[in-house]
């Protein structure tokens, strides 16, 4: 009879252990676009700091190539790069058997940095962005200015946009007022936007923006194919027009 206990007891530890096992995906995703990454996994250097087995990832692949791994944690803290070569680290709480985890691969990890925005704020100076940026035949010119002021600090904006071969032009302006909360996404932007020259090449054609505010100026290549106009500006113009 004691046998028979044994055995049960060691039986059922065997299924407790089975049952508790995860099976778990890692996958880069694009954070903004919510697709598969045209970053590669294995290009992340990503670190899974709790316990696991790994179970197959192959780098020479393309995507949508995840790295799976077994565990029997309820949560795996990862760390990994971003596409600007920020380190992240994450948490994730594991809720099923066999769960997807989406590495944020775009997704930028704020930092402290004094922007041309916040300067223009504080010593009432105009900032201006230039940037050019082509696809699909038409050519696209724009330009930014902020100019701050004691009530309302406003947003001028200028786009020409040209078509090739027919030589088709459009052109729109609008002035913008801003709120805080516009202004407090522009300082991110700005700041995303100082991180492109050291960000992966993910692309081609390359975008160029200029920055300037007063006699500073700086220059910045985009190759991540983000697109951060579009995360951040092209709402606030569309929302105003």
């Amino acid at each position: 009879m004691k046998n028979i206990r044994l055995t049960t007891l060691f039986l059922f530890a065997f299924i407790n252990t089975i049952v508790s096992q995860n099976t778990l995906e890692l996958i880069a995703l694009d954070h903004n676009s919510k697709k598969s990454s045209i970053t590669h996994i294995s290009e992340i250097n990503f670190k899974i700091l709790t316990k696991h087995k790994t179970i197959a990832i192959d780098p020479k692949m393309f995507f949508p190539v995840p790295c799976k791994f077994e565990t029997f944690e309820n949560k795996v803290k990862i760390e990994y790069q971003n596409i600007f070569n920020q380190t992240l680290d994450t948490t994730y709480i594991i809720t099923s058997k066999k769960q997807k985890i989406y590495l944020l691969v775009d997704k930028m990890k704020d930092y402290e940095v004094k922007t041309f925005i916040e300067t223009s704020l504080l010593e009432n100076k105009k900032w201006n962005l230039d940037f050019s940026s082509g696809s699909c035949g038409i050519n696209a010119n724009t330009k930014l200015q902020i100019i701050p002021r004691e009530n309302n600090t406003i947003l001028k904006y200028k786009i020409v946009k040209k078509w090739n071969g027919s030589g088709k032009k459009i052109k729109e302006k609008n002035v913008i007022k801003l709120s805080k909360n516009d202004l407090d996404k522009l300082i991110i932007f700005e700041k995303k936007l100082r991180l492109l020259n050291d960000a992966s090449k993910r692309c081609m054609p390359a975008t160029y923006y200029y920055l300037t505010l007063g006699n500073n100026k700086l220059k910045f290549k985009d190759e991540t194919c983000t697109n951060i106009y579009n995360d951040f500006l092209k709402e606030l113009i569309e929302r105003n027009n």
